[in-house]
This record gives C-alpha cells, structure tokens and sequence, in this order.
C-alpha cells in the first residue's frame, strides 16, 4: 500500500491515545522506541498489498498495520499482554469518545455492506475480505466473512495471534451505531468464518 495521506493520518489519530496508555502500563517512551515503532510501521505498509481502488477496508488494514508495529518494533517491550492491554484502552477511549447514532441500520451503511460483499466475490486482491449480506427486516440483518484481511496481515507479519483483540473493536462500533452485535465464530480464533448477527438496540 502507500504511505500517502491514510497512511500519514493513524499516527495522528492514535499516537497520543497509544502513548498514553505505554506509559500509564509503565513503559518509557523514549524517541528511539518512537522511532523504531514509526520506522516499523512504515515499512509493514510498503510491503502489504493494497485492496483497489475505492475499497471502504482499506482504513481497517492501516490500522491494523499501525498496531501490529508496537509489536513488532519492540517485542521486549510490548508483548502479548502490553498489546491486548493497549487494545482494550482504544475500546474504551471509543466508547468514552463516540456519540451514539443509528449508524449501522442507514441506508448508506446497509448498501455499502452489501455493495462489498457483492464485490468481494470476485475480488483479486490477495489482503481482501470475502463476505455475503444477508437483510432479514429492518431491524436485522447477517453477515459472514470467509476471509479476513486483517487475518491476512496477522500471518504476513508473524503476528496472527494478535488479531483476536483487534476483534473486540467490532462490539463496540457496532454499539455505538445503534445495534446490538452477536457474534460466535471468528477467523481470528481459528474459525473458518465470522458470523456477524446485528440487531437494532431497543430505543431505551
């Protein structure tokens, strides 16, 4: 992928929340490690392959890059542990931060969901996601992955394991945009899909 202004906009996005968590975790953050994690990630998106033009994941593997690179720029620093600890303090800052709106069930959502999965079928890109859509009403409806391109990445870069707490994001984007996510079966925990069942949270 490149660089170019996605690539240049998760540092300064994430930078001061990540940062904030190493160092309440106990971790000095010094300019060497800013460095090599910045270095990390740079090179993680020159080598992983782009998903097309117009694909609405690409911001979900530049994340999922950015992340990875804590990692893998300092695995004596930020282990396993660290790295689901840091994921889990994104979470909360989504919930502390996000509004509630009924994002998941707009109409713009709902067609761009199904555009992709439409899409994905016959997609060539080797980090791409593959899925189907399925509306049940108009407070449900279902959709599966068979492939990940998160999955993808993890396994590129030595750091599948990782990817089950990139997971836990889904949840609460979910919840913020006004529905309820159900969901049994991950790639990421070794599953041959993801079953994502949404349903309207009931207005309170």
């Amino acid at each position: 992928m490149r660089y170019g202004f996605m690539g240049m906009a998760m540092p300064l996005i994430m930078d001061k929340t990540i940062y904030t968590f190493l160092r309440n975790y106990g971790i000095e953050v010094t300019s060497d490690i800013k460095n090599r994690i910045r270095k990390e990630y740079k090179e993680i998106v020159a080598r992983t392959p782009a998903l097309g033009k117009g694909n609405s994941l690409t911001s979900i593997l530049y994340i999922g890059c950015y992340l990875i690179s804590f990692y893998k720029a300092a695995p004596d620093i930020i282990d396993e542990k660290c790295f689901e600890g840091l994921v889990r303090f994104l979470c909360d800052e989504m919930v502390r931060r996000e509004k509630e709106t009924d994002g998941a069930f707009s109409e713009k959502s709902i067609r761009t969901r199904e555009e992709a999965a439409r899409k994905s079928q016959t997609s060539v890109y080797e980090m791409d996601w593959k899925s189907t859509f399925r509306r049940i009403d108009k407070d449900n409806y279902e959709f599966t992955y068979t492939k990940c391109g998160l999955c993808e990445l993890g396994k590129r870069e030595g750091c599948f394991h990782l990817i089950k707490y990139l997971c836990m994001t889904d949840f609460i984007s979910f919840d913020k945009g006004g529905a309820k996510l159900v969901r049994n079966h991950t790639l990421a925990n070794g599953d041959e899909y993801c079953d994502f069942h949404v349903s309207r949270k009931e207005i309170k």
